[in-house]
């Protein structure tokens, strides 16, 4: 197909240019470049302890079985029993909560009351415990104050919402 083709030469075509605009241009962009990917280095660096002690807090949250007591929760509170374990791991781990939005694909389908909330829920959150700290520490905040508290809060606005609309849009 056209499309793919164009996909295909489009990150070539983008480099190339690039090439060439760092050869004509009087500027020194390839000078700016470099200065770019340094500080882009930099900025991953800090961020590395960060990103280890959030890491190694997802897995044990992941190991400590503590999962299943709050889906067991979500489950009595009304929430699909499908979904109750996906709504614990959104807030943590993008990986794990795409994981199991691929699980409750497979066991209630892409179409059912429980995928289409997952993929709405998927699309308008983020992994708030992962956004928060990179951001923070990128920032150099030390005390986050009131973030987690209205992270969570906007978290369950928005699982209530995409759990109610998708019920009444079915």
């Amino acid at each position: 197909m056209l499309i793919e083709k164009i996909a295909a030469a489009a990150i070539p075509a983008v480099i190339a240019l690039c090439g060439v605009l760092m050869l004509v241009s009087k500027k020194p962009l390839f000078d700016a470049f470099v200065g770019g990917a340094k500080s882009g280095m930099q900025t991953a660096f800090g961020l590395f302890p960060t990103l280890c002690v959030l890491f190694c807090a997802v897995s044990m949250f992941q190991s400590s079985g503590l999962a299943e007591p709050i889906a067991g929760l979500l489950s009595k509170l009304g929430v699909p029993d499908e979904l109750a374990p996906f709504l614990v791991m959104r807030p943590i781990s993008g990986s794990g909560s795409i994981a199991m939005l691929s699980d409750i694909f497979k066991s209630s389908g892409p179409d059912s009351a429980s995928g289409l909330a997952a993929s709405v829920i998927m699309a308008s959150s983020d992994t708030m415990f992962y956004v928060v700290s990179v951001y923070y520490s990128s920032a150099g905040i030390k005390k986050p104050r009131y973030t987690m508290a209205a992270a969570f809060i906007v978290m369950m606005i928005t699982t209530i919402s995409a759990i109610i609309l998708t019920k009444i849009l079915l």
